[in-house]
């Protein structure tokens, strides 16, 4: 009992690194700043539930998978890292619009938003892949260690999605102008982030002193 409690505390306290909940707060109102309330609320909930079936097929299967597609940890870091970068420019270097020109009442919208970028790769990037595959090494966990990882993931996603329904009221402070402005400098933010993913992964690749 004593030693799946300390595996929850350890477990949440890595995620909640990795995750970055506070963070990404900032990068869903980057990224949801020309929605209504209500595609913000359905994006929360929506990029939440993908971000939770990403990190938990691949605590299932991610070992299996990569292994079987001979992809290493530095491939996946780098291929990662160039995703968020591309991104990050289009964060930086786009116009902001209305929400009338988003099509407010289109679910679709709102659903593509939700898993691409906020499910994948910003919430389920690829050091937090990389986190619940080593967590829950198929060839080291039963299925019952690997249960409780759910559980912690599943608990995370909850917080998350509270902390991005209370950006509403961030954005009803900071108007459409701030939230410009946060869009753009999470934006460089993001694209120094990746930057460092790709040449820390390029650094111990080529076996040079860390960045």
């Amino acid at each position: 009992m004593e030693g799946t409690f300390n595996q929850i505390v350890t477990q949440f306290v890595t995620l909640w690194a990795v995750l970055e909940p506070i963070s990404h707060l900032s990068l869903f109102l980057a990224f949801t700043s020309e929605m209504t309330k209500a595609q913000r609320h359905k994006a929360a909930v929506l990029a939440c539930f993908f971000a939770f079936l990403i990190l938990v097929f691949f605590i299932l299967v991610g070992r299996a998978l990569l292994d079987a597609m001979e992809i290493s940890e530095l491939s996946f870091r780098i291929a990662g890292g160039l995703v968020l970068f591309m991104y990050a420019t289009s964060m930086i270097f786009s116009e902001p619009h209305t929400p009338q020109a988003i099509e407010v009442d289109s679910d679709k919208h709102v659903a593509s938003m939700a898993v691409y970028p906020l499910a994948i790769p910003v919430i389920a990037g690829p050091g937090a892949i990389l986190t619940v595959v080593i967590l829950s090494d198929n060839n080291r966990h039963i299925l019952s260690q690997q249960a409780v990882t759910i559980g912690v993931i599943a608990v995370l996603m909850l917080i998350l999605m509270v902390l991005f329904w209370l950006g509403d009221y961030v954005i009803r402070v900071i108007g459409a102008s701030g939230a410009s402005l946060i869009r753009r400098i999470m934006g460089l933010i993001l694209a120094a982030l990746s930057v460092d993913i790709v040449l820390t992964a390029l650094a111990k690749w080529l076996s040079l002193p860390p960045i």
